[in-house]
């Protein structure tokens, strides 16, 4: 066998290093286990004044970052906690950096319109069947009575208050609750086991 002259064996060691480096890198820890999402639930509506916690979760299990986005003016993001300030977008970002074992996640995004209370309107709400109220609204409580005699339950005077979209009275003399939607213009509650829809005065 020829032994090497000492260029050559130069180059053969350069070569070998060079072949061991590459076998490092190709056994260098990489993902290995593909990412599949984030799961991350937030309303679509919100109201100035109230707070939303977020509890994203990712496949991998590795922690979700949650970040306010550029566009977002309507809320502030601390401590996990969102509190919506003004009247706007919201636009929250879930991120999830990926590890030697898991791909880094694709960014998820939600948006919350946050909103003024809706207002509670006097007048006449009508509903289906004949059902009505005629409500007299003053700062945060009403009065009036509600024509259910289509239900079998007559006409009866009520009472209540309203803290923003929850409207709290009593209606022959039994709790009764009702939620006003986004724009005010209905009112949905129970009575009885009974469904009660009615619309706001135009």
């Amino acid at each position: 066998m020829t032994a090497l002259t000492a260029p050559k064996r130069v180059l053969a060691a350069i070569f070998i290093i060079g072949a061991l480096g590459m076998t490092a890198a190709a056994c260098a820890p990489a993902p290995t286990v593909p990412y599949y999402g984030i799961s991350f639930k937030a309303p679509a509506n919100a109201y100035v004044n109230r707070t939303f916690t977020p509890a994203p979760t990712a496949t991998s299990g590795l922690p979700v970052a949650l970040t306010l986005d550029a566009t977002s003016t309507a809320c502030t993001l601390i401590n996990g906690v969102v509190a919506f300030q003004t009247v706007g977008p919201c636009v929250i970002n879930a991120n999830q950096p990926g590890n030697e074992t898991f791909a880094a996640a694709r960014q998820v995004q939600r948006t919350i319109t946050v909103r003024d209370c809706p207002p509670l309107r006097s007048g006449l709400w009508t509903g289906p069947s004949g059902t009505s109220a005629n409500v007299i609204f003053s700062g945060t409580t009403f009065n009036g009575t509600v024509n259910l005699t289509s239900l079998g339950f007559g006409v009866q005077s009520f009472v209540g208050s309203v803290a923003c979209e929850v409207v709290s009275g009593s209606f022959n003399g039994t709790p009764l609750t009702g939620i006003l939607s986004f724009d005010g213009r209905i009112l949905s509650s129970n009575y009885s086991g009974i469904s009660i829809v009615l619309n706001a005065p135009k």
